[in-house]
């Protein structure tokens, strides 16, 4: 048995210690340069399309400014400027139209099967008075242009690049922007020369893949996706990354980037549980952005791969040490355990041991050890599993309400489903108003709706908003109300169409969450964070009533835990701060914001003494005996205070005051408190 046991010892330390020492490295090593290579390949390809889209707008910002310096261009537009009759202006209009026609037929990019497509629309000169005065398009000749007041200040060496914009009269709905470029004369701003460009050549960018859920994309400063139709590598449709589908932090967490600082880095984000990593890039200036992501799982697959194949390995090679070790110990063992068999029975007296009479019972012994180990090693191997999750976006089908709004009527129709959600009769109709009534929404909720309808009148597209409607039931719950409207040849809204969902479970859910995240989970009293929010936003708002900061340290509380156990210390926190929650008024703010700290915000005091008389009954509460299980543990407490405005204007001039008087109060022996005032300190026992 000895030499079985010393054997099994040599095989592990000598055999699969060193393998899976070797294979734990070997997997740590290949995770971070395979990690590190994958993700180095997204940021190749963001900055190659970055460095392609530079080139692009570098290009169009060339071909502008070589039109706008041309002789007939130049002429034409001092013409227009100088106020010359139209007869004048025709023969250059006629020379900047065919550079313009020019311009737009030369612009293509290559497309599927190898065909071309013109990507600039149109090119039109603007004068001082933004109306265009020439263009390849008639039908914007006279038109006044949008940009002008904008034009007027883009330096000189610069272009300006709009937002995507689409107009279902125009390129029959499709995306679109502009760019353009302004025309100084011996330093005077004579008008601008512009381009419209469609999504032919960004879906080009859009549909390229790399890996295999690789997707690049640009956005423009509104967050708008630039392709006609773009999917992520789950097939859903993406045209703006503030509405990506299911629930994503992407746009989240790029808001917490520093683009001033960073124009480009590394971005991690989830959709649904899943975890994606990606790299953006800014282009054409500050403005657009270009986006490459790629779900984190399929840079992890590789690691994954090298860790099955190091596992199987090891199984293989374990199973070649077990037959080895089972043919050595019929040639070596056998031999030697009948010998250490005899010695034991000669040990006893017997001299009559014959070692043939037992070698066949050891040999079985020894084949039902090795039986045991083979079954022991693989017990532990098969706890090596690997656990591929499987993510599926779940869509939910949600009923929603459309209606249209008649702008000039000033009439609503809605879908049969408004009935059967908010009732029969859920619009009053005033044509002098000039906006529509909903009688379901929240008298609260009204002004946003009014806001929401009068942003349309004033030409704007508003985000969507939420608010609160009475549905059929009379109960009120929270839709999302998004409207776009649509416009006239004098860009005056004209109808608009509006959708309304309810999005009722979801917005409780997130205030559920967000009332989660104010809290401290043991003492459910608020958190540092939330306690400092809170007093900070009082005191922006307080009047000139007395307010009352005190910082609650706990005594010796790390011998409490060293004592008496963390379960103990917890269930001291506990009942502490119940009992400061009663002493205080609903209207306080008490939180905990460390492991035995706590603040309590008095609000609008009448006079000092009070916060001397709560901090006396705060020390009271702590001066009761907290006992373990020996009965004989005494919890206490120093208390620190200061008041507004005497102590502090401020959350950080009162908190570094209160803190002054707590050390005061500690130094004083502890298990008492201290006010600050001014600059001496009022102590009581």
């Amino acid at each position: 048995m000895k030499i079985r046991n010393y054997l099994i010892s040599l095989l592990a330390a000598f055999s699969i210690v060193p393998v899976l020492t070797v294979m734990v490295s070997s997997i740590t090593f290949f995770q971070s340069n395979t990690t590190e290579l994958l993700q180095k390949n997204v940021e190749s390809d963001a900055t190659q399309a970055a460095d392609i889209l530079d080139q692009f707008f570098a290009q169009r910002k060339s071909a502008l400014e070589v039109a706008a310096d041309l002789p007939g261009v130049k002429q034409l537009l001092l013409s227009s400027n100088n106020g010359e009759p139209e007869k004048e202006l025709q023969q250059y209009r006629k020379l900047a139209v065919n550079t313009f026609i020019t311009i737009t037929s030369r612009q293509t990019a290559i497309r599927k099967g190898n065909s071309q497509g013109n990507y600039v629309k149109r090119s039109c000169l603007v004068n001082q008075k933004d109306i265009v005065i020439a263009s390849d398009d008639s039908e914007a000749m006279g038109v006044h242009s949008p940009i002008g007041e904008i034009m007027r200040n883009v330096p000189i060496d610069k272009m300006y690049v709009s937002d995507i914009m689409q107009n279902p009269n125009y390129i029959g709905g499709r995306k679109y922007f502009e760019v353009a470029v302004p025309i100084f004369f011996g330093g005077v701003y004579q008008g601008f020369l512009q381009s419209t460009i469609d999504m032919t050549y960004f879906d080009q960018i859009c549909r390229h893949t790399f890996m295999e859920t690789g997707r690049t994309f640009i956005i423009d400063p509104m967050g708008s996706v630039a392709s006609e139709y773009f999917t992520d590598a789950d097939g859903n449709e993406l045209s703006n990354i503030k509405s990506m589908s299911g629930n994503s932090d992407f746009y989240q967490r790029l808001q917490e980037k520093d683009l001033d600082k960073n124009p480009s880095g590394t971005i991690f984000y989830s959709v649904n549980g899943v975890n994606k990593f990606g790299y953006y890039s800014r282009v054409a200036g500050e403005d657009w952005m270009i986006v490459s992501l790629v779900k984190q799982e399929e840079l992890l697959r590789p690691i994954q791969h090298m860790i099955r194949v190091y596992i199987i390995l090891l199984l293989i090679f374990i199973a070649l040490l077990i037959a080895i070790a089972c043919l050595e110990a019929n040639r070596f063992l056998n031999p030697i355990r009948d010998l250490s068999a005899a010695f034991e029975e000669v040990e006893k007296g017997d001299y009559q041991t014959q070692l043939s009479g037992t070698y066949k019972g050891e040999f079985a012994e020894m084949a039902l050890s090795f039986n045991h180990l083979i079954e022991k090693i693989k017990e532990d191997t098969d706890v090596l599993k690997l656990n591929e999750t499987r993510y599926a976006l779940i869509m939910e089908e949600t009923n929603q309400v459309v209606f249209e709004w008649d702008i000039r009527l000033n009439r609503i129709y809605h879908t049969v489903y408004w009935t059967s959600k908010f009732g029969s009769s859920a619009v009053d109709e005033h044509p002098d108003s000039g906006i529509p009534n909903f009688r379901q929404v929240h008298p609260d909720d009204k002004i946003i709706m009014d806001d929401l309808f009068r942003s349309i009148l004033l030409s704007g597209q508003p985000g969507p908003v939420d608010v609160r409607m009475k549905d059929i039931c009379g109960s009120y719950i929270w839709c999302t109300v998004n409207v776009k409207a649509l416009y006239d040849k004098t860009n005056k809204p004209y109808r608009a169409i509006g959708l309304i969902t309810d999005t009722d479970s979801q917005k409780k859910k997130m205030q559920q969450l967000e009332n989660k995240s104010r809290t401290d989970l043991l003492t459910q009293l608020y958190n540092k964070v939330t306690t400092e929010s809170l007093i900070k936003e009082h005191l922006k708002n307080s009047s000139q009533l007395l307010q009352g900061l005190i910082i609650i340290d706990i005594d010796n509380f790390k011998s409490i835990n060293d004592t008496l156990g963390h379960i103990f210390g917890d269930a001291v926190l506990k009942k502490v701060a119940s009992d400061i929650k009663r002493l205080f008024r609903m209207s306080d703010i008490i939180g905990r914001t460390g492991g035995d700290e706590f603040i309590v915000f008095v609000k609008d005091m009448e006079s000092r003494e009070l916060l001397n008389v709560k901090m006396q009954e705060v020390c009271e509460v702590f001066r009761n005996a907290y006992t373990g299980e020996d009965g004989t543990y005494k919890v206490s407490a120093s208390v620190g205070g200061a008041v507004y405005p005497d102590g502090g204007s401020t959350f950080a001039e009162l908190y570094r005051h209160a803190d002054e008087a707590l050390y005061s109060a500690k130094n004083s022996g502890k298990d008492s408190y201290s006010l600050y005032s001014g600059t001496f300190l009022e102590s009581a026992q």
